[in-house]
């Protein structure tokens, strides 16, 4: 005789038992079947409250029990001392009141059959009691699970917190208690802004306990507990100082001065090769999107960054929620890479975006020149003819990104030179407008000014990020939908009307107090429905094989588009972006054509330049308009038009020419 003994038995299963002599040999398979039984799962697990939903299942083993039913028990049924439910009321069912329920799933071995409860009240609380039939000896088998329903109630702290001083070094908990029905969740705030844990700071048993270990200078300021749940907040606020100097041994000492002395001498050096290269290359000192200055007393953007503030909160987008893709623009020091975004903004699950990024191995240098490009994105704010901030990923674990605005027709300057053949002065009756659409640019660029007209200055502050508000862009490209540009004729219309966008938005920048420093064609990008944006890629783009940037000492620079003063004595103001957007005007009213044709760019030029000489008006320009540009390049810069007058006076000239 062979005795197996399973011990804990767990898993069903065929066993197969083998005899064996001289004579032969047999076999018998015996199914040895683990049941699950009956078993009830409650959903949600917690704390029950009014208004709540609730699923009760009740799970049972489909090869030994049959006849799932839900009921419960009515108030008048007997109980057992344990609040549980005896036999013989088991088997009674006019003591239970039998309930609808469902079979949700059948599943292997087992079968689940599911009470559902909605915005559930007091008087759903009590005993509820599945009930199930044994399959060969038909007799009842029931479980009973007591649900208890609460009435909401608001947060109460217990006990406030306590302004604390402590020294340096030390370590501070606290802790907030916070009763309510449902339990309350807990933040904890400083200053105002959410606090997160870290190296030295921890969150424990629920947010409830809050430790500073090993407390630095930093860390005092004002802390609050805020306890929250369906009903409301409730706020406790202490104030935590920090006093003393952290003690040193004489080895850190040591460690501290030499390091600090080694450091001081190379920012000394640092500093000194900066100035000669910015006075050798003072063109070539870009921060990459925006090359642009501060006014008043022109200081460069740079040295203000680190007084800009970054809200994660706002503007941190996750970088698993970005796929990235073809790239757009690559340069020395950095990329623009196409990418979706999933969920950027509340208007679609996904949206084509650009990512700007350096590449690998870049120094730390250009790491904070991005990051300061980012913050003055954030400082200069919204308008749909700049191409706008969506989101950054800065959080460690993966590269600095810059999220922007994707603008699919690419930069002006390219765009112009591949309409030339499709230019037409006016309209005409072309195969476009054959479909009942004779009046279909003027109206378009008529209506566009008119929005742009609708755009205050009290839109052009800084946005609060992608995650509550959408560009300006956005809403034009909703309201008109897109438009396949490739295929509409160039008129005259249009390059009134990029001139006039293009005004616009530096008069925008310029109400930021914002230079721009390399105001071109190549620098302005394309988006649906005729809309153009101010951009400059400056980061990825190669400024050392680019041929519009021309050496001059040491640095390259783009002369043709730069003021006289701005050439000979390194002066950036808006005057001098007012010339640059001259030079844009003939390079919009030539279809892309290079500034200067057959002119060699060298000292002799600036020199003309300096004096008085001019270009000739461009190919497809009107009168009014080669006046505007020879305004924009008047020799004083005060005698130059501002972007608000241009801006008016490009308008009235776009409707002009739309009535024509």
């Amino acid at each position: 005789v062979s005795t197996l003994v399973i011990q804990s038995a767990n898993v069903s299963a065929l066993y197969r038992c083998m005899a064996t002599n001289r004579a032969g040999s047999s076999e018998r398979v015996i199914s040895f079947h683990v049941t699950r039984g009956l078993e009830i799962n409650l959903q949600p697990q917690n704390q029950l409250t009014e208004k709540d939903n609730m699923s009760l299942q009740c799970t049972a083993d489909k090869f030994t029990f049959e006849k799932l039913s839900w009921y419960k028990l009515s108030a008048h049924a007997p109980q057992t001392p344990f609040g549980g439910l005896p036999m013989p009321v088991c088997k009674n069912l006019n003591a239970l009141q039998k309930l609808n329920a469902t079979v949700s799933n059948i599943n292997g071995e087992n079968v689940t059959l599911e009470l559902i409860l909605r915005n559930i009240s007091l008087q759903d609380g009590g005993d509820y009691v599945c009930i199930a039939q044994d399959k060969k000896a038909k007799t009842q088998h029931c479980l009973v699970k007591h649900l208890t329903v609460q009435e909401p109630m608001a947060p109460t702290l217990v006990g406030n917190l306590e302004n604390q001083t402590t020294n340096i070094g030390e370590t501070i908990e606290v802790t907030c208690t916070a009763n309510g029905i449902p339990p309350p969740s807990i933040m904890w705030f400083k200053n105002n802004e959410t606090l997160i844990e870290d190296s030295g700071i921890v969150l424990k048993d629920g947010n409830k306990t809050l430790t500073i270990r090993r407390v630095r200078k930093e860390d005092g300021g004002l802390y609050a507990c805020l306890a929250c749940n369906v009903l409301g907040c409730r706020k406790a606020v202490a104030f935590f100082s920090v006093e003393g100097a952290e003690e040193k041994t004489n080895l850190e000492l040591i460690i501290l001065i030499g390091t600090a002395v080694i450091a001081m001498f190379f920012w000394l050096l640092l500093v000194i090769i900066l100035r000669t290269v910015k006075r050798a290359n003072g063109g070539d000192m870009k921060t990459g999107y925006l090359s642009i200055i501060m006014d008043p007393d022109e200081v460069p953007i740079d040295e203000h960054c680190e007084r800009l503030p970054y809200d994660a909160s706002k503007w941190e987008f996750p970088r698993d929620r970005l796929k990235l893709g073809k790239p757009l623009g690559r340069g020395a020091f950095g990329q623009v890479i196409e990418a979706d975004a999933f969920g950027i903004d509340k208007t679609a699950t996904c949206r084509t975006v650009a990512v700007k990024m350096l590449k690998e191995g870049a120094t730390h240098s250009e790491h904070r020149a991005l990051m300061s490009e980012l913050k003055i994105l954030i400082h200069i704010g919204h308008h749909l003819n700049v191409v706008n901030l969506l989101g950054a990923c800065t959080k460690p674990g993966g590269p600095l990104m810059v999220i922007v605005e994707y603008c699919k027709f690419g930069n002006l300057s390219a765009y112009l030179r591949s309409k030339r053949s499709e230019f037409v002065p006016y309209k005409t009756k072309s195969s476009r407008f054959r479909q009942g659409k004779e009046n279909y640019v003027g109206d378009v660029s008529v209506d566009l000014k008119r929005r742009l007209d609708s755009i205050t200055s009290s839109q052009s502050s800084a946005s609060s990020g992608f995650v509550e508000e959408r560009s300006l862009s956005d809403v034009e490209e909703e309201e008109a939908g897109p438009e396949d540009l490739c295929k509409n004729p160039l008129t005259m219309e249009d390059l009134i009307c990029y001139s006039f966008q293009v005004a616009r938005g530096m008069e925008f920048l310029a109400s930021r107090k914002c230079i721009h420093r390399d105001l071109a064609a190549r620098n302005i990008l394309l988006s649906d429905n005729n809309v153009v944006k101010i951009c400059d890629f400056g980061l990825a783009r190669d400024i050392y094989k680019d041929p519009d940037y021309v050496r001059k000492g040491d640095a390259r620079l783009p002369l043709k588009w730069m003021a006289p003063e701005t050439i000979f004595d390194r002066v950036y103001t808006i005057q001098s972006d007012v010339w640059s957007f001259g030079v844009l005007l003939w390079e919009i009213f030539s279809l892309g054509a290079s500034p200067y044709p057959g002119v060699k760019i060298d000292e002799e030029f600036c020199r003309r330049l300096k004096e008085g000489t001019r270009m000739r008006a461009p190919d497809y320009t009107t009168p009014e308009m080669y006046q505007t540009m020879l305004d924009c390049w008047h020799g004083d810069p005060k005698q130059r038009p501002t972007f608000s007058e241009l801006v008016e006076h490009l308008g009235n000239l776009l409707q002009a020419n739309v009535r024509q």
